[in-house]
């Protein structure tokens, strides 16, 4: 059709009829009409085809991140390291959280090794309050220092053992969050003794809310 529109512009046109004339222009108009449209529907297809090819590359994007994350995920309940997975969720220009690329090399604490590794420190805890409180209690406060008992179940008050029988439970209940909360309450001698436990507690909460906070924002693309 280009051809057809170039052959009429350079058609000579002298000594024709003014009719004859007035036809040239009617048909040179209607080629150039006709040629302006299938060139204005051509770019319209490349441009839906450039947006589909770019719709099908972030989508291919958001599932190897998905997949990424969801390895990340599998290592965070295993405790193992995931940096790979944070390399790879970056190279997919994924922005990965602090709480998230921190601990990557070295992995978080398991649900497991916070349960097991809450009773001695809470057992020190305790000994360290009653230990700053001796002198000022009952003869069944001096019994229970000198002998390290302390309540197995939950039980309401705001002493330390009520604290840390409370936060025992919700850490076997993997309630981690709960148990940093009830911890809190706790006098600063006690609570030091747990510092190495709240940091490992505090670590895994964090990862954990990152990567879901993650998952959700990929799930919304």
């Amino acid at each position: 059709m280009a051809e057809r529109v170039a052959a009429l512009e350079t058609r000579p046109l002298e000594g024709a009829s003014p009719e004859a004339v007035a036809a040239f222009e009617a048909e040179l108009g209607k080629l150039q009409d006709s040629l302006a449209a299938q060139r204005a529907e051509i770019d319209q297809k490349l441009a839906e085809a450039e947006e589909m090819e770019t719709a099908s590359a972030e989508a291919a994007r958001i599932a190897s991140a998905q997949t990424q994350l969801a390895h990340l995920r599998s290592a965070l309940d295993s405790g193992n390291s995931y940096a790979s997975n944070v390399e790879q969720l970056e190279l997919l220009s994924v922005e990965v959280p602090e709480a998230l690329s921190g601990p990557a090399e070295t992995g978080v604490a398991t649900l497991t090794a916070l349960r097991d590794g809450f009773a001695p420190a809470a057992r020190e805890a305790l000994a360290a309050a009653r230990e700053e409180a001796k002198g000022s209690g009952s003869l069944l406060d001096y019994v229970n220092r000198h002998l390290g008992a302390r309540s197995v179940a939950p039980r309401d008050g705001d002493d330390p053992d009520a604290i840390l029988s409370r936060a025992e439970a919700a850490v076997a209940a993997g309630r981690i969050e709960e148990a940093l909360a009830e911890l809190s309450a706790l006098p600063e001698t006690a609570r030091a003794a747990l510092t190495g436990w709240e940091a490992a507690a505090n670590a895994r909460v964090a990862a954990v809310n990152a990567a879901a906070d993650l998952a959700q924002s990929l799930q919304a693309k």
